[in-house]
C-alpha cells in the first residue's frame, strides 16, 4: 500500500539524522508536534497510509545513534538491548538466541521478513500494543527512558498503564532478565533458608529445585504476516517434581489490546499443585481478566476464550511432562 497523493503534504518533510540521543531531543523539542522519531518507521507508515495520522513535517531518524542499536549483558545476567536494533538483527544474534530464546520465538513469529529487517524492537513496543510485549512481560523486562536530562528505568508492566506524560522522552533500553525463575529476585529468594526449613533433628532441609520449565508463545491471526493479531500469549512455568508451581508468568495482547500480565491468577498458583482443578481455574481466570479488545477481525469473547485455550494447553503440556496428567 502507498500515499494517495492527496495525502501527500505540499512540502516534503525534512530528514534529519542526528548522532546523539541529546540531539534527537534537542530536534523534538525544536519542532514539537510537527516532528515524529523514528527507526524503522514500519508502524508509523500504516497509520499515514490509512489516515490514521497526519503526516508529519520532519522526520527525526535514530539510525545513525549507535548507542540505541547496541546490545550487552552486564554482571546480573540482565541483556540490555538498545531499541532501534532491528527485530531481524535481535533473532540473529548468538547471546539473544542463547539468553533470551522466548523473545527469538516471538520475533519469528510476527510480521514477515522483509518487515522484520526494518522494525525496531523499541518501535514495537512504543505502539503499546506490539506482539512483542506478551513475551518481554513474562521476561520482565524494563524500559530505560531519558528527557535529555533524566534518565529513568521502569518496569514494563508499569509502563504500559502509565499516562504518556513526557512525549518527547525518548527509549535508550529494553533490560530484559534471563534465567526466569533464576532472575536477581528468584535467587535472593533462593538463598533466603526459611526458619521452618529444619527438621526435627535439627538437620538442614534443601528445598528441591524447580524439575522442568515450560515457555511458549503464540500468535493467532488470519495470515502470518500483514495482518493484525487476533490474539498473542506468552508464558513461562516451573513446577518441582511432585508438580507444585514454583514460577508461574503469563501474559496476553493482540490487536489494539495493551498487553498485560495476569499477576492475580500467577500468585494463586505459586506454591500450589498444578492439576485438573487448578488448570480450570486458571482458563476460566483468563477469560475473566483478559482485557480484549474487539475489532473487524474478531469480538471480544472469541479473543478471551482464545488466550484462555492457548495458555491452559501450554501449561497442560508442562503438566504432562511432569507425569501429572498420568498421575492417580
Amino acid at each position: 500500500m502507498s500515499i494517495p497523493m492527496h495525502q501527500l503534504p505540499e512540502q516534503q518533510p525534512s530528514v534529519w539524522q542526528p548522532t546523539s540521543v541529546e540531539e534527537a531531543i534537542q530536534l523534538k523539542h525544536k519542532w514539537g508536534k510537527d516532528a515524529v522519531l523514528v527507526a524503522g518507521g514500519t508502524w508509523l507508515r500504516t497509520r499515514w497510509e490509512n489516515g490514521l495520522a497526519p503526516i508529519p513535517q520532519h522526520f527525526i531518524s535514530l539510525g545513525r545513534i549507535l548507542v540505541l542499536s547496541g546490545l550487552t549483558v552486564n554482571s546480573q545476567g540482565q541483556v540490555h538491548i538498545g531499541p532501534a536494533l532491528s527485530i531481524a538483527e535481535l533473532m540473529k544474534n548468538e547471546l539473544v538466541q542463547q539468553k533470551c530464546e522466548l523473545l527469538v520465538q516471538a520475533c519469528s513469529e510476527i510480521a514477515a521478513p522483509s518487515i522484520r529487517n526494518l522494525a525496531s524492537i523499541g518501535g514495537n513496543v512504543m505502539t503499546r500494543t506490539g506482539d512483542l510485549i506478551p513475551a518481554l512481560l513474562v521476561m520482565d523486562a524494563q524500559i530505560q527512558c531519558t528527557d535529555g536530562q533524566n534518565e529513568r528505568t521502569i518496569g514494563l508492566k508499569e509502563w504500559l498503564t502509565a499516562p504518556l506524560d513526557a512525549p518527547d522522552e525518548i527509549m535508550t533500553g529494553i533490560i530484559v532478565q534471563t534465567g526466569g525463575a533464576g532472575s536477581q529476585d528468584g535467587k535472593e529468594n533462593a538463598a533466603k533458608i526459611p526458619e521452618d526449613a529444619k527438621s526435627t533433628d535439627g538437620q538442614l532441609v534443601v528445598a528441591e529445585e524447580p524439575k522442568s520449565t515450560h515457555e511458549f508463545y503464540f500468535k493467532v491471526g488470519r495470515r502470518e504476516a500483514f495482518t493484525p493479531s487476533v490474539v498473542t500469549v506468552a508464558g513461562r512455568i516451573s513446577l518441582q517434581s511432585d508438580g507444585t508451581v514454583t514460577d508461574i508468568a503469563l501474559a496476553a495482547g493482540g490487536g489494539n489490546a495493551v498487553p498485560a500480565r495476569f499477576t492475580a491468577l500467577e500468585a494463586g498458583m505459586i506454591g500450589k499443585p498444578l492439576n485438573k482443578a487448578a488448570l480450570q481455574i486458571l482458563h476460566k481466570g483468563v477469560i475473566t481478566d483478559f482485557d480484549a479488545v474487539a475489532d473487524d477481525y474478531a469480538g471480544v469473547a472469541y479473543r478471551k476464550q482464545t488466550a484462555a485455550n492457548l495458555i491452559m494447553s501450554e501449561c497442560f503440556k508442562a503438566w504432562r511432562k511432569g507425569g501429572g496428567a498420568y498421575a492417580p
